[in-house]
């Protein structure tokens, strides 16, 4: 066993030194003209460039009906950029590569198979050691200039660039796929701007307006370009350039036990609304075909109030639910609130988000109101001061319950919330992090909260306290730091009940390259513990919330401590926009029931490898291939070896804007 473990792992390096991808500077796509990749220069260079050197950029809207225009927009040189060692606020160092190597320069003995691997991929260099910048640093030099006219420019979701307008769709089957799309009609892109024409330009405002467009499901990507006016030096004109998914996707879960079917469509009509219609089956005793469907309208007329109306009628869930809500958007913003109701005639969670799974099913009425105002610090618009206030009722229906009315767990309650935040968010501007290529923003800051509530219910009235305190920061080399410690719980006769301790940190570090790869590293930590917790609750070490691949059902606790580290390497492989990150990783986790055995109990680790395949083109989630060892034999007779294909939404960063009222999720 030893032996064939160490030749698993020596085939593992082995594959890893045989995808060394020198850079290259051939055709991306086959149309047989030089790219520079997006990621090799700093945003703001490109910028620069963009609307410095060549002073305008050709609508991609009039290119479809004369191709021949490109002609009128010369693509960036590396000759002209290669004196940009720094950019705009010097944090990050940039260079050059000097790597330069076409594909026919790979060692592929049989010419067959070099000319197939030609035709199907491409090899994209990153040159930059690190392209991060502060979001705001490109806005701050039009600052107070007058927005004297806005622009759009809507790309096709195959084919095309942000960095390079020109580029146009040479494959067929991304010449078909944007003939199936339907791009965002330009009075909904118009709808998310919070600036207009005839307004001055507040850097602030715009770097927080892109993350904003950017974090729309039906977007891959969008970038503010700001061209100065010759004529009017006081006044810029603005062009959106936004460069849309392809909305059409579906999923199948198929095991012995169950079957899931879902279709999804991102943006309907290009009015950016979502439409989910799935069946699902219960194979083993429950045969018939159950349905579901949910419908999301983003941003109603240009107020920014987002609204959800869902139904489900399957073999675990029954019910429907309704949503309308406007989050914190900006820095700016004074006020934000949200209302939800859902009823449920059967489920086995007392919530849709909720983390235990009950032995029985439920049905419950829920309403959830909650609300948002802000005070701005003049003198710092990013310092802010939250007063919050929730309002949760659930009320169970006793019927569905065993031993309704003893558990108070399953009370029912009011419970009234109020608390006040102190928070302050920046953001920083980079790539290949949770993605491969798009531009990610990356929120840093902090956010202090204290909460404090009362729970009204059958068994009295118990006080609540919630005490969290969140801190991000980056450094001058790009690496990622955040540390979050939480406490909250329940008051009764002057026992905590349903108390809860949280410490976690994260952190990633800048790209360094590795066989001409670039790769990042990423820590996990994270401590849970909980204070008298009811008898259905519990934490355990499976999947997400320990170790990947883990699954021992009877293996529970009340404090848990979890360890996860990861290195990413970003391969420069091109499949039609299939882009592949391998990685190996290491997680090690602790679960018990106290304190004193915590490190002497149940101690588990992990240790693998796997390939995650991203097409930020589609809405499609990001495919993930993973076999993993667990070198400690695990309870109930399981495998010491993990393997798992699935989907997996992106990562998101914690943000530092303001958010809805709520305790230590404990899970």
């Amino acid at each position: 066993m030893k032996f064939a473990i160490f030749g698993f792992f020596l085939l593992l390096f082995v594959d890893w030194l045989s995808l060394k991808s020198p850079g290259s500077n051939v055709s991306e796509g086959g149309s047989g003209k030089s790219r520079i990749p997006f990621e090799s220069y700093s945003v703001d260079i490109i910028r620069q460039y963009e609307f410095g050197i060549e002073s305008s950029i050709l609508n991609y809207d009039s290119l479809r009906n004369d191709p021949s225009s490109t002609s009128k927009i010369l693509p960036p040189k590396i000759s002209k950029l290669k004196s940009a060692c720094f950019d705009t606020i010097k944090l990050v160092p940039l260079g050059i590569n000097s790597r330069e190597k076409r594909l026919d320069q790979l060692v592929i003995k049989n010419n067959f198979t070099k000319n197939i691997l030609g035709h199907f991929i491409s090899f994209q260099p990153s040159s930059v050691v690190q392209p991060g910048v502060k979001s705001i640093s490109y806005f701050s030099q039009f600052e107070g200039k007058k927005i004297s006219s806005i622009r759009f420019i809507r790309l096709h979701p195959f084919g095309s660039s942000l960095s390079d307008t020109t580029m146009i769709a040479s494959k067929w089957i991304e010449k078909a796929g944007n003939r199936l799309h339907m791009n965002t009609v330009k009075s909904k892109l118009g709808m998310q701007l919070l600036f207009k024409a005839g307004e001055k330009l507040n850097p602030l405002l715009l770097a927080e307006n892109e993350k904003l467009m950017r974090d729309l499901s039906y977007l891959e990507d969008v970038s503010f370009q700001v061209q100065s006016d010759e004529e009017n030096p006081d006044e810029v004109k603005i062009v959106v350039i936004s460069k849309d998914k392809f909305e059409y996707a579906a999923s199948m879960s198929l095991s012995s036990d169950n079957s899931d079917v879902e279709l999804v469509n991102e943006n309907m009509f290009g009015l950016g609304h979502r439409l989910n219609v799935g069946m699902a089956q219960k194979n083993a005793y429950l045969p018939q075909m159950g349905f579901y469907f949910s419908y999301h309208i983003n941003n109603i007329f240009g107020t920014f109030i987002n609204t959800a109306l869902g139904y489900s009628d399957t073999y675990n869930r029954k019910g429907f639910d309704f949503s309308l809500e406007r989050g914190l958007l900006t820095s700016l913003q004074k006020n934000a609130g949200g209302l939800s109701i859902e009823k449920v005639s059967k489920f086995d969670h007392i919530a849709p988000d909720h983390p235990i799974e009950l032995d029985t099913t439920v049905a419950y009425l829920t309403n959830d109101l909650w609300f948002i105002h802000a005070f701005t610090n003049q003198i710092n618009q990013q310092n802010k001061t939250l007063i919050t206030f929730r309002y949760l009722h659930q009320n169970f229906i006793q019927n569905s319950i065993k031993n309704f009315g003893q558990s108070q767990f399953f009370r029912n309650h009011d419970f009234f919330m109020g608390g006040i935040s102190l928070t302050k968010r920046n953001l920083y501007k980079n790539n290949q992090v949770y993605g491969y290529g798009v531009t990610e923003d990356i929120p840093f800051g902090h956010y202090y909260e204290l909460t404090t509530a009362l729970d009204r219910s059958q068994f009295g009235t118990w006080p609540y306290f919630g005490l969290s305190l969140s801190n991000a920061f980056i450094d001058k080399r790009g690496r990622y730091y955040n540390g979050r410690l939480a406490m909250d719980g329940y008051l009764d006769n002057g026992i905590i009940k349903q108390g809860s301790i949280l410490i976690s940190g994260n952190f990633f570090s800048n790209k360094f390259f590795a066989f001409g790869d670039p790769c990042r590293e990423f820590i996990k930590v994270e401590f849970l513990g909980g204070i008298n917790r009811f008898n259905e609750e519990y934490l355990t070490i499976n999947g997400k919330f320990g170790l990947r691949d883990f699954y021992a059902s009877k293996l529970k606790g009340t404090k848990r401590l979890t360890f996860n580290f990861e290195t990413v390497r970003y391969l420069k492989w091109n499949f039609y926009n299939f882009r592949f990150t391998n990685y190996l990783f290491t997680d090690f986790a602790f679960l018990s029931n106290s304190m004193k055995t915590l490190f002497s109990q149940n101690f588990y680790a992990g240790i693998g490898a796997g390939l995650r395949i991203f097409n930020e083109s589609l809405v499609f989630k990001i495919v993930d291939i993973r076999f993993t060892w667990f070198p400690l034999t695990p309870p109930d007779g399981l495998s010491p070896f993990g393997t798992n294909l699935q989907g997996l939404s992106k990562s998101r960063f914690e943000d530092f804007l303001g958010r809805k009222p709520e305790g230590v999720r404990y899970q």
